[in-house]
């Protein structure tokens, strides 16, 4: 865990972030799971998001990740 800095602020802020599909149905297998997958990295890429962590199961994705506050 490394202590970040920006010009006004310095931060070690980490995020568990769990979603759901609605009654968690089992969707998120074979070529969905890649997707979401690569979703989730594309949106961490494009608002400067660090994902510490990413796992997608079958019916709900589990994100670590750190941002500024």
């Amino acid at each position: 865990m490394t202590v970040r800095r920006t010009s006004h602020a310095v931060y070690e802020a980490q995020y568990h972030l769990v979603w759901a599909p609605k009654y968690r149905k089992w969707i998120l297998r074979g070529e969905i799971r890649d997707s979401v997958r690569a979703l989730y990295y594309q949106i961490a890429e494009d608002f400067d998001f660090d994902i510490i962590e990413l796992e997608v199961s079958e019916d709900h994705v589990h994100v670590f990740l750190s941002f500024l506050p």
